[in-house]
């Protein structure tokens, strides 16, 4: 088949699934609905980061008929909403990875490193058969903190000249997404593609836990959210969703030819000495990690670990670019200090990560309001584990706390931000 032939081919393939997209885009524009997960920063004001109204959470929580599934799955979710919708600034006074697991949640850890000291606490469990201990050193599933390492290698790729920020998906993944030719890697990187994301989708969610172990391809993920429709035009506004850094997983493999994989340990891995780092789907194969737990959620109420399920087990290849790294909470630390201090992008690059003033988001990096100044990083909310890896401004101060309750009570949750505040700002 000719050139010409197979582009009118193609054209002619996509046209219906294009008049689809364009149909469901001016629906929804229509009505200002969007389907959004109670796990998403969807919930928070991109520009002034600050976390929806708790009745509008409550709503989104009972409007999904598989609630605990969606929760536990849902790796767009930072714990935006799990430690900022419900951030109590009172509290005990010298706040403690104790309080958090008083309050429900299995084990917690905490890590602050300024460069010059490093002070480690853990509490509670890292598996609960057995009553194994949660040492600092444990590996854990980072969930969307993921998303940070992947856009370092995007952005590698820009200073090397083998990816532009203008380019297309349709030059990368040619075919695949209706419009593609209108979306940028930037706008991926940055969130405002007007991409749906496939973990909002309740019959994916469904097949998830029905097959944890299936190994999902990437192109499966888009499709998932292509059938959903768009939920802004390219460029339009800040969506969170998984599906772009999927797609930039797709665009960091066509531009290298190797795995994602393999670009993440030769770029960032080894060259950091991460030794406990890795891109594992599968955490079963991993050294020693802390298992994560899924109790049950009705309306919001989340229930007792008594009956909570174990989620180590299921395969996160429906997580992939965007959520499927294991890392420890030193590990993790050394990455966000040797990003925010140089060591990986040349400083114009870098600065593009970092979200602009008023912002929430830049190009993989997020920023979070603490009583003393801005925090920068990325948080994580994936398979019964929640994490957050912040740093000061300028990389010297550090902080890294994870619990391995996903969903996590309300109180568990405000104790949990408590400590981060606490622990960034030196109390």
């Amino acid at each position: 088949m000719s050139v010409a032939a197979a582009t009118g081919h193609r054209a002619q393939t996509f046209a219906p699934h294009r008049q689809l997209w364009r149909e469901r885009h001016e629906a929804r524009a229509a009505s200002d609905t969007v389907r959004r997960s109670p796990l998403d920063p969807k919930f928070v004001d991109a520009r002034l980061g600050e976390p929806a109204s708790t009745p509008e959470y409550a709503a989104a929580v009972r409007g999904i008929g598989v609630r605990a599934a969606l929760i536990a799955l849902a790796t767009a979710a930072s714990l935006a909403i799990i430690i900022g919708g419900i951030a109590l600034r009172s509290g005990p006074a010298r706040p403690s990875v104790d309080n958090v697991v008083d309050a429900g949640s299995p084990g917690a850890l905490v890590l602050v490193d300024d460069g010059s000291s490093r002070r480690e606490k853990t509490s509670g469990f890292a598996v609960l058969k057995g009553r194994v201990p949660l040492d600092a050193h444990d590996r854990f599933r980072v969930g969307s903190i993921t998303k940070t390492f992947v856009a370092v290698v995007v952005l590698q790729l820009v200073g090397e000249h083998r990816l532009a920020l203008g380019d297309t998906v349709e030059r990368w993944v040619p075919g695949l997404v209706p419009d593609g030719g209108r979306i940028t890697v930037r706008q991926l990187l940055a969130h405002t593609s007007g991409l749906a994301d496939y973990a909002d989708d309740a019959d994916f969610v469904r097949r998830t836990v029905a097959q944890p172990r299936r190994r999902w391809k990437p192109r499966e993920l888009v499709g998932v959210a292509l059938a959903e429709g768009p939920v802004a035009r390219p460029g339009e506004r800040f969506a969170y969703a998984s599906t772009n850094y999927v797609l930039l997983g797709m665009v960091v493999e066509r531009a290298t030819g190797t795995s994602l994989g393999r670009q993440l340990r030769r770029r960032i891995f080894a060259p950091l000495g991460l030794n406990d780092t890795s891109f594992a789907p599968d955490i079963r194969k991993s050294r020693r990690y802390a298992h994560g737990y899924a109790p049950s959620e009705h309306d919001g109420i989340v229930g007792s670990l008594a009956t909570a399920r174990d989620r180590s087990s299921v395969n996160t290849s429906w997580a992939w670019a965007a959520g499927s790294v294991v890392s420890t909470a030193s590990d993790l630390s050394r990455f966000l200090g040797a990003l925010l201090q140089g060591r990986l992008l040349p400083h114009r690059l870098l600065a593009l990560m970092r979200p602009a003033p008023g912002s929430r988001y830049g190009l993989g990096l997020a920023a979070f309001r603490t009583p003393c100044g801005t925090a920068i990083g990325h948080t994580g909310a994936l398979l019964g584990t929640v994490s957050a890896a912040w740093s000061s401004p300028d990389g010297r101060r550090r902080v890294v706390a994870m619990s391995n309750s996903l969903p996590i009570s309300p109180s568990a949750g405000a104790a949990l931000r408590r400590l981060l505040d606490a622990s960034f700002c030196g109390d």
